[in-house]
């Protein structure tokens, strides 16, 4: 074995001796739009408190702890949207997913099961061994790589109750691959979301559709009449006031989600047209 491996697995055990609260790094690697060649890649974390973690962006969770620190807004957004962000109970097997839109906050519960096959394919990485386990979820099927050197039964998004963390595991069309970067201590904090409503799937296909149908609706004065702080006034660099093209906002942002439909749940694409 390297050195260097040999120096991780020292800090990793050390790691584990200290406590139970852990931060693990993963970038995942996707493919937004299924016509699309491009790839995207963004960092998420996976903060592990006793038997609950959080999984979400990295900037989403600067965005939560500067919440609780100041006692403001964590996250405005004025679109819709699924940042992966997902809570999990492991006591209770219980996980459910954030969507944002503008300043209100849903949940999804996660009600598909995991039926994971554990094979007896293996292999090192970073001086770890790892074990193949497949699965299938969201209308995908997945590969993935778990370690009993860690043993904690969670992992990045929804993938949880392998006999050790899943440090890697991607989809059969290679559109979504999560990858373990780093390993950290945290302060055991996980910010858990506050005031999350419940909704469905059916809810979720309602709520992005009347989205798609007007992506500008927050913005564009219709809300100004029930909701002050809709009223927002357009200027532009030099400062003089503007009305501004919503018909031209509206497609461009269309197209967007046209462009950028190849969900994570791909059993729940909507039909954008």
């Amino acid at each position: 074995m390297e050195r260097s491996s040999l120096l991780f697995l020292l800090l990793l055990t050390m790691c584990f001796c200290a406590g139970q609260n852990r931060t693990f790094v993963y970038q995942l690697t996707y493919k937004p739009g299924v016509s699309k060649d491009s790839i995207a890649k963004t960092l998420f974390v996976l903060d592990i408190a006793g038997q609950k973690s959080l999984f979400r962006t990295l900037e989403e969770k600067q965005s939560d702890s500067s919440f609780i620190a100041n006692k403001s807004t964590a996250f405005m957004t004025t679109s819709f949207d699924d940042n992966l962000t997902v809570e999990k109970d492991l006591t209770t097997k219980t996980s459910r997913k954030y969507i944002t839109s503008f300043s209100k906050m849903f949940g999804i519960k996660i009600d598909e099961p995991l039926k994971w096959r554990i094979t007896d394919e293996t292999k090192t990485v970073m001086g770890m061994k790892m074990q193949k386990a497949t699965t299938s979820y969201g209308g995908r099927k997945w590969d993935a790589w778990f370690t009993p050197e860690i043993p904690l039964q969670d992992g990045p998004y929804v993938f949880n109750g392998l006999p050790g963390l899943i440090a890697e595991i991607r989809d059969a069309e290679d559109d979504y691959h999560f990858l373990l970067v780093q390993i950290k201590n945290s302060d055991g904090k996980l910010y858990l979301r506050e005031n999350v409503l419940p909704i469905s799937w059916k809810q979720y296909e309602k709520l992005a559709m009347d989205y798609y149908a007007d992506p500008t609706r927050e913005i564009n004065g219709k809300n100004a009449g029930t909701n002050p702080m809709f009223m927002i006034k357009w200027f532009d660099d030099s400062g003089v006031e503007y009305a501004p093209n919503f018909k031209e906002m509206n497609d461009n942002r269309r197209r967007v989600i046209r462009e950028n439909n190849n969900p994570i749940e791909l059993n729940r694409r909507l039909d954008y047209k």
